[in-house]
């Protein structure tokens, strides 16, 4: 792939990413943010593409887009009056945030810029796959048992919030 090609897909899915994610954080409907998240996630995984990493864009796609996305919207269906458009959604604290935001990027920029990175124009080895799944299933699998429980737990914890009945 020539390199002019590489650099307009990595703008596209760099723009994939960073739209959505705006509107993610910025759109008043908090089920409609949970909607923007779908873009953000594929962006990601055509990102990791381009990186030579299909195992991470298969795991990105498969995971973020698929089942975390699932779950999110699920405890936003299942939550009292997540998408009622007359309460109040929108943070006090907004200014803030996106001056800590811009701060953090100019103190990164900075950060990033200090060093040359070098370029590799090396390939992944061919067993990368292999071994990162065997990685993944093997030391690490009590991690990813215990995330599990973790979404569980809250999506179990969103039904019985969401049943509670409280004062009418």
């Amino acid at each position: 792939m020539s390199d002019t090609l590489q650099y307009a897909l990595f703008g596209f899915f760099a723009a994939v990413v960073l739209l959505p994610a705006l509107l993610v954080v910025s759109v008043r409907n908090i089920v409609h943010a949970g909607f923007w998240l779908l873009p953000t996630f594929l962006g990601v995984a055509g990102l990791f593409v381009l990186l030579g990493a299909d195992f991470l864009a298969a795991v990105q796609v498969l995971i973020y887009a698929g089942a975390i996305m699932l779950l999110l919207l699920f405890v936003l269906m299942l939550t009292r009056d997540a998408g009622d458009p007359q309460l109040r959604q929108t943070n006090r604290l907004a200014v803030w945030a996106g001056l800590s935001c811009a701060l953090l990027a100019v103190v990164t920029v900075a950060v990033l810029t200090r060093e040359p990175w070098a370029v590799s124009p090396a390939a992944l080895a061919p067993g990368f796959t292999r071994s990162l799944g065997q990685a993944l299933l093997g030391p690490y699998l009590l991690v990813f048992e215990l995330a599990s429980v973790l979404l569980l737990s809250a999506m179990v914890g969103a039904i019985v919030i969401a049943r509670r009945e409280g004062p009418r």
